[in-house]
C-alpha cells in the first residue's frame, strides 16, 4: 500500500523540459563516470540506446509523453523509463524495472525537499 502511494505521488512532480535534458544528459554521462563518482551517485542500468528511445518517446508517446509547455511529471517519465525497459533481455528486466522506479523515486524526493540530486545538478 505504501508504494501505490509513493507512485501517486509522482503525478504531483514534474520536470520542466529543460530539467528534463540536463537528466537525460547527465544520465548518458553516469555510464563514463569514474568508480569512486559512481559510488556517491543513485545508479541508474539504461544503456544509451534506451535512453534515445526515451527521448523520442518523450516527444511521439500518445500516452506518456510531454505536455504542450514541455514539462512531464514522473508518473509518465517512469513509464517511458518502464516502457523502454521491454526491450531488455530477460535477466536484465526485473532488475532494471525496479532499478527505475527507484531511481524516479529519487528524483521525487529531490524535488519535494527541494534538494540536489546529482542527475538534476
Amino acid at each position: 500500500m505504501y508504494q501505490l502511494h509513493d507512485m501517486r505521488k509522482l503525478l504531483d512532480c514534474t520536470l520542466t523540459e529543460q530539467q528534463f535534458a540536463l537528466l537525460i544528459g547527465r544520465c548518458r554521462m553516469y555510464n563514463h563516470l569514474p568508480y569512486a563518482m559512481k559510488q556517491e551517485i543513485q545508479p541508474l542500468m539504461l544503456t544509451d540506446t534506451q535512453l534515445g528511445a526515451v527521448v523520442r518517446d518523450y516527444y511521439r508517446d500518445d500516452s506518456f509523453c510531454r505536455d504542450s509547455q514541455g514539462n512531464i511529471n514522473l508518473w509518465r517519465l517512469y513509464n517511458l523509463f518502464t516502457g523502454i525497459n521491454k526491450s531488455s533481455y530477460i535477466d536484465m528486466f526485473l532488475q532494471r524495472g525496479v532499478n527505475a522506479y527507484r531511481f524516479v523515486e529519487s528524483i521525487r524526493w529531490a524535488l519535494e525537499k527541494k534538494e540536489e540530486h546529482w542527475f538534476l545538478h
